[in-house]
């Protein structure tokens, strides 16, 4: 049965040493390409608490052929170690950072203080038991409830109240202000490509490409057209755009 993640450390059966490969998270396509062009290797990756699919780069030294692709030269392990967590420092940082939002401060028993740790020791594991050698810190009765401090994220029924006559009441968000652009931004769109079906037919169509956020590119594949003429007309569509938007803030 295939193994549900590859390895981002594995030993190279022929030096006994251990390769480092660093999981670069498949984002887009171009990563995708970026693996294609250099024969490496894509799966489900394993990184601190996270899952995701990636490609594993190798941590060695680099060179490039005669065809532009990617050698990855002899590298000894300890620096493909050092490569290795330079490369996943920021991810690891902001787990991290995940971990120990709203952790309390507590006392550390020599007149100071410290963070609540994520997990600490588990009294009933025994080398080779079924326990495992921590356990979870629990909120639940704990002794530094007072310490305790609120988490960034928290759930919105906690901001209920309670009034005077003992009815609660729920929380609601305030709606935030430009709130509605998105639909204000319909509309005018809308109306821009029915003002430019008016003016100048022939644009109608780059329009309502334009207005969904097709690149240039993208509207010149759709539409069957040169880039240049996209180009151009584009240029022409940006003056109806101004004379269209200076009537529009007269209405």
């Amino acid at each position: 049965m295939a193994k549900k993640y590859l390895k981002n450390i594995r030993i190279n059966p022929i030096t006994g040493e251990p390769d480092y490969f660093f999981p670069l998270e498949i984002t887009d396509d171009s990563v995708l390409e970026y693996a294609r062009q250099n024969c490496l290797e894509v799966g489900k990756a394993r990184l601190g608490f996270r899952n995701f699919r990636a490609v594993f780069v190798p941590c060695k030294e680099q060179a490039t052929d005669s065809h532009g692709r990617v050698i990855f030269l002899d590298t000894p392990s300890d620096v493909q170690r050092r490569k290795y967590l330079s490369l996943i420092k920021d991810e690891m940082d902001a787990q991290e950072k995940i971990k120990q939002d709203g952790r309390c401060p507590i006392p550390d028993g020599r007149g100071g203080v410290k963070r609540c740790p994520c997990r600490i020791a588990n009294p009933d594991y025994v080398p080779g038991g079924d326990q495992s050698k921590t356990i979870s810190v629990k909120c639940e009765s704990c002794p530094y409830e007072r310490f305790k401090q609120a988490h960034t994220v928290i759930e919105m029924s906690c901001l209920d109240h309670e009034g005077d006559d003992g009815e609660v009441t729920s929380y609601e968000v305030p709606t935030p202000e430009r709130y509605y652009d998105a639909d204000r931004y319909e509309e005018l769109a809308d109306e821009f490509v029915s003002f430019i079906t008016a003016r100048k037919p022939r644009l109608a169509p780059l329009a309502e490409k334009l207005v969904k956020e097709y690149s240039l590119t993208e509207a010149s594949q759709e539409l069957s057209r040169p880039t240049s003429t996209v180009h151009s007309q584009i240029k022409r569509l940006q003056e109806f755009l101004n004379e269209f938007l200076d009537l529009a803030s007269k209405i």
